[in-house]
């Protein structure tokens, strides 16, 4: 498996462009593909890293997440988004049609058995692309559980926007918590184009 140093001399145009706690992330053309390349800062980090590179690949196949390009022994990379973070895009205008895109996104996470963890304050987890796209971003803290909550997260992040009552929706949460079935699915996207 290559780490990173391995194959920065390929990388066309590498550009630094964010710091997390455990990673560094750049950008760069690499094979012809715009990239975002994360990678570990220390060794200690570099299995957490790893687990990113294996959720990200699972969550592709539902259409979720930066396409997963290459996997490295200390390193992703994935497509690289150009968008703005949804806090800088987010209006009274768009919010019903992009809080849609995160509950649909959230659904299939929860079914897929991964809490991204971040669901209840995605402003600096998600972009919103030119074509209004949303692409939920950095699923660092994602983990596998067998009692995903981004649906409640997200409702909870509805609620603090004022756009759903705090009652309705501690409500809709209970009872899409006791059955995640698509029918008490259908009852948080009916409140949501309700408003």
């Amino acid at each position: 498996m290559q780490r990173f140093e391995d194959i920065k001399r390929d990388i066309k145009d590498l550009q630094f462009i964010n710091q997390g706690w455990r990673a560094n992330v750049y950008k760069g053309i690499y094979k012809g593909k715009l990239l975002a390349f994360k990678v570990a800062k220390r060794p200690e980090v570099v299995q957490a890293i790893q687990k990113e590179g294996q959720i990200l690949k699972l969550v592709n196949k539902k259409n979720i997440g930066s396409k997963l390009f290459l996997e490295g022994e200390d390193f992703i990379a994935y497509e690289f988004i150009e968008g703005k973070h949804l806090q800088e895009v987010l209006t009274e205008k768009n919010i019903k049609e992009l809080l849609l895109q995160l509950f649909y996104q959230a659904r299939d996470l929860d079914l897929l058995g991964i809490s991204k963890e971040e669901m209840q304050r995605p402003l600096k987890n998600a972009l919103v692309d030119k074509n209004g796209k949303v692409w939920l971003i950095d699923f660092e803290r994602s983990k596998f559980t067998k009692k995903p909550s981004n649906i409640t997260q997200l409702l909870q992040f509805a609620t603090n926007l004022g756009f759903i009552d705090r009652s309705q929706a501690i409500q809709l949460g209970k009872i899409y918590k006791s059955n995640m079935s698509k029918e008490n699915f259908q009852k948080i996207i009916s409140a949501i184009m309700e408003r």
